[in-house]
């Protein structure tokens, strides 16, 4: 280990020894003060009246206050100033502002905001770290880690008061959904944060399953640290204990016994898991009438959410990332399956026309802007890879009387795959595709593509298709490779691809890549649609 790495490691050591002291002295009180649903009404309605006060003074702090901040690099390259900045959003409002900039030049890709690309601007080049995004203006007591889906995982904190940001709009989206005070469940491993919500908004956690049979020793000892400080403050959070993820009868068994519609359940977790949960139930013969499934990290579909609700349950997904959390929650009265409302109390979105890698089709890309300082990111025009349609729409829920009226629907990723929970970077398959494979196996980058879709069953897929032009070969070494190479660079990747290994969602058919629309064959392919006939 050189110098540099030896004064990495020792500012990393100190830095998440500072946040342990942090969380041990403010967690206890967090949590002895709950929100009530007064509370978590105001505060949504007040940061709605502020948004772009709020906006512009994160600028001013974080942005042109910051020589670190890449969006300060940006803005000077388009001869922006902090107070051409006031009169430009004065002129035409938030969103038209950043639209302006768009044209600018003033926006962050996928790839820069990872850290993996130079942000080129005409004649003018930028190269830009994760770290830089980091938010300076609160002070943070608990990290997780990133699904890699921009190459290494990397570290993400968060804050109490974001956690308490979080559960105000949350709160809101359950009482909107004819949820309250509910028991809570989770199927999902990883960190504390989505237990920490439940446990300010004065619910409790009953029990807390994770699909691997251990989790790292890191992992572990903040568990047992976070649960003995809720202690403290009054509360109980269990130990996480394992489940299989192809045991889901034992969730549905634990929900049967204890749902009914006045005594509310909510269970966090994948959207897949959640499916797989209300098939168990129906095998049993039972309904799970008074469960909401919070269904995350994946495409929410329509076929996912019959099968929810055939089992009596109702769904509530979202949509959000590590980077930028608590961004979007399912509508009650939704026109489509993944119909949700964005939290334009924290966030604006405008779009980006651009294209997919070198030769892919063209998308309009969703560029977020945080209108808070206790997002784990700043986030100036930021793209995460997504395209979604964005309208704007009164419903009659509550989330919309509020003044969230901002809906974003049929949202698809061209960045990463995202299935079972998991997140790879599309740059990080297309290497193992166009280079591992062929050199291990045969035939030419152009014979090797991965499909993610979505079976009858409403489970994900995905299907490595191998052209039959390479020759024989055996599917299972195929498929091994390439959870293994999915599973390389990281502790994070190695837990990733092993939970797809154990929800056995990687199959090898031989089949000719698929091509797009415009005849062009891209070794990354998002389908989501049934395989039925595949």
């Amino acid at each position: 280990m050189n110098a540099a790495q030896c004064s990495l490691w020792a500012r990393e050591i100190g830095e998440r020894a500072a946040m342990a002291a942090r969380l041990a002295r403010d967690l206890p009180r967090f949590l002895r003060a709950p929100l009530t649903r007064d509370e978590v009404r105001d505060r949504v309605r007040r940061r709605l009246a502020t948004r772009e006060q709020r906006f512009l003074a994160i600028v001013d702090r974080a942005v042109y206050g910051s020589a670190r901040s890449p969006y300060r690099r940006l803005l000077a390259n388009a001869g922006c100033e902090s107070g051409d900045l006031r009169a430009l959003v004065a002129r035409k409002g938030l969103e038209g502002a950043l639209r302006h900039l768009v044209g600018l030049g003033v926006y962050v890709s996928f790839d820069e905001f990872k850290g993996r690309r130079e942000a080129i601007r005409g004649s003018a080049r930028f190269t830009f770290s994760d770290r830089d995004f980091d938010t300076p203006l609160d002070p943070p007591h608990l990290f997780s880690f990133t699904g890699g889906s921009g190459g290494p995982p990397s570290r993400v904190t968060r804050s109490l008061g974001s956690i308490a940001e979080g559960a105000s709009i949350f709160g809101v989206a359950l009482e909107a959904h004819g949820v309250r005070q509910p028991r809570t469940v989770f199927w999902v491993g990883g960190s504390v944060v989505w237990q920490l919500i439940h446990l300010k908004l004065g619910h409790t956690v009953d029990a807390w399953y994770v699909p691997t049979p251990s989790l790292p020793v890191l992992a572990e000892a903040a568990h047992r640290y976070v649960s003995g400080l809720t202690a403290l403050g009054g509360r109980h959070l269990p130990l996480p204990a394992y489940c299989d993820l192809q045991a889901p009868e034992v969730i549905a068994r634990w929900l049967v016994e204890r749902a009914r519609p006045d005594a509310p359940i909510v269970v966090n977790g994948r959207s897949s898991s959640a499916v797989r949960v209300a098939q168990a139930a129906q095998a049993m013969g039972r309904r799970l009438d008074g469960v909401t499934f919070h269904c995350r990290s994946e495409p929410f579909s329509a076929a996912r959410r019959r099968l929810i609700e055939a089992s009596g349950a109702q769904a509530l997904p979202d949509y959000a990332s590590v980077e930028l959390a608590y961004m979007a929650y399912g509508c009650p009265g939704a026109i489509v399956s993944d119909d949700v409302h964005l939290s334009v109390d924290r966030y604006a979105v405008v779009e980006r026309e651009r294209a997919v890698g070198e030769a892919g089709p063209t998308v309009k890309a969703l560029l977020f802007s945080t209108l808070s300082e206790t997002t784990p990111k700043i986030a100036f025009n930021v793209e995460l890879g997504d395209s979604a349609r964005v309208e704007e729409r009164d419903c009659g829920c509550l989330l919309g009387d509020l003044g969230l009226r901002t809906h974003l629907s049929e949202i698809r990723s061209f960045e990463k795959l995202s299935t079972e929970g998991t997140s790879f970077a599309r740059t990080n398959v297309v290497q193992i595709l166009e280079e591992v494979l062929p050199a291990r196996f045969g035939g030419t980058a152009l014979d090797y593509q991965l499909v993610e879709e979505e079976a009858t069953d409403g489970a994900s897929m995905l299907v490595l298709r191998v052209a039959p032009s390479v020759g024989p070969l055996d599917e299972g070494a195929v498929r091994a490779t390439l959870l293994e190479e999915l599973g390389r660079g990281s502790i994070v990747n190695e837990y990733q691809a092993g939970q797809l290994e154990r929800a056995e969602s990687v199959v090898v058919k031989r089949l000719q890549p698929l091509a797009t629309g415009a005849g062009k064959v891209l070794p990354f392919h998002l389908a989501r649609a049934s395989m039925a006939g595949r």
